[in-house]
């Protein structure tokens, strides 16, 4: 490609705005010089003294038309991400997406790159060279992805084959967002690429073909036995499903599915997501309440119980991390929307209500302050240490609670 000093390279940019902005106009009376002279904001003098003839000119335009910047290091900005986001694939892949998306769909890097198409076509060897950049990037993502795993493609698919699939998915979101860009963003486009790579990459290690995960239509779904256990095996599966796609990701027909039970008999195992979150933690719930009650009958001071109970309840979004960020986007959101007679989740996992009377009778000791109430103390205590530890998980449940204890106990305590 020739290189241009910044004078000219300031004129083949002008042109290429004039045909980006103004194709109709193009099309009707061409790319003439004194408008891109105009949009330069030069003299036509210095527009030949640069170029020799418009043919030469036209020619520079064309080969300078898409020069978007290509991908460099995607290995590294995987890895990173990956590393940010404890493993997951859909989590890398979704931020890796978000972060080339505003690149991808930019109108005037997309409508050059549709010019210089037209323009240059299958003779063009700098397209062609884009094309192998952007394969080599793909690949380079697909390593970071899956080194870990040892991912493989299913056959008939290459290496080749599959950089140029994903290529030509981008390419297909590019235009379609310039005439509709609502139904294009990051999450359908990361949503696309993790439904293609479910598809393509075998992580078993059995060598697949794709004939071997697409089932051919019409034949009977395989009847399974009802596991022994169906509470227990639905219990598993949505541990398994929150822990990767998150509460709101998360469908009871796919737990179901996974635990092996029939959708119907799920539903009436388990009519909501909150119900099988109530399933999986109420047994500990009831113990964090029998060991506060333990305390109490032990004669503990107040505030030792209270030490003692935020110490197991860090320990319990330990050991149910699945089922507690689960527990603590559904408190977050209305519930109440349950079917009729179903208990709410608010009610049957209360937390704060475990230690609420504990305040209460701190208070009328005088060991507790009295300026709040013991069910909005007990809240606020709650909830501050189910929010250290939903975002400090890397700390132990022992740092956890201590933090919040020091933060908010001796705060209340009136010694």
């Amino acid at each position: 490609m020739t290189e241009l000093d910044a004078t000219a390279a300031h004129f083949v940019e002008a042109g290429v705005t004039l045909l980006i902005a103004h194709p109709q106009r193009i099309l009707e009376r061409g790319l003439r010089i004194e408008d891109v002279v105009h949009e330069a904001d030069s003299s036509t003098a210095t527009f030949f003294r640069k170029f020799n003839t418009k043919s030469d000119f036209l020619t520079t335009v064309v080969e300078h038309l898409s020069r978007t910047p290509l991908p460099t290091d995607v290995h590294g900005t995987v890895r990173t991400q990956m590393a940010n986001s404890g493993g997951s694939i859909r989590a890398g892949v979704s931020t890796l997406v978000a972060h080339y998306f505003p690149a991808i769909v930019d109108q005037k890097s997309t409508t050059a790159t549709l010019l210089d198409h037209v323009f240059r076509g299958p003779a063009s060897a700098a397209l062609a060279g884009s094309y192998r950049v952007r394969d080599d990037a793909v690949l380079d993502a697909f390593e970071a992805l899956f080194a870990p795993e040892g991912g493989a493609f299913r056959r008939p698919f290459t290496a080749r084959s599959f950089a140029v699939t994903v290529n030509a998915v981008v390419d297909g979101f590019r235009i379609r967002s310039q005439v509709d860009a609502a139904s294009v963003s990051a999450d359908v486009m990361s949503d696309a690429v993790l439904a293609f790579l479910g598809a393509v990459v075998d992580t078993s290690g059995h060598h697949q073909h794709l004939d071997d995960v697409v089932g051919d239509v019409g034949v009977p779904v395989e009847e399974r036995p009802l596991p022994r256990d169906p509470r227990a095996a639905i219990v598993t599966a949505a541990r398994d499903e929150f822990g990767k796609r998150g509460y709101f990701m998360t469908r009871m027909d796919d737990v179901a599915d996974i635990a092996g039970v029939p959708r119907a008999a799920c539903k009436i195992l388990f009519p909501t997501k909150p119900s099988v979150i109530v399933a999986a933690l109420q047994s500990r719930v009831d113990r964090l309440r029998e060991s506060v009650a333990d305390d109490q009958l032990l004669g503990l001071y107040d505030l030792t119980i209270l030490q003692n109970h935020m110490l197991r309840c860090a320990q319990l979004a330990a050991d149910e991390l699945e089922f507690m960020d689960a527990l603590l986007v559904a408190v977050a959101h209305d519930t109440y929307g349950e079917p009729e007679g179903l208990i709410s989740i608010k009610e049957k996992l209360n937390l704060p209500s475990i230690i609420a009377p504990v305040i209460a009778r701190g208070q009328d000791t005088g060991i507790f302050r009295k300026g709040s109430s013991p069910v909005d103390l007990a809240a606020g205590i709650t909830n501050t240490l189910l929010m250290r530890c939903f975002t400090r998980r890397q700390n132990s449940p022992q740092d956890n609670a201590t933090f919040v204890a020091e933060l908010l106990l001796d705060g209340l305590s009136t010694h």
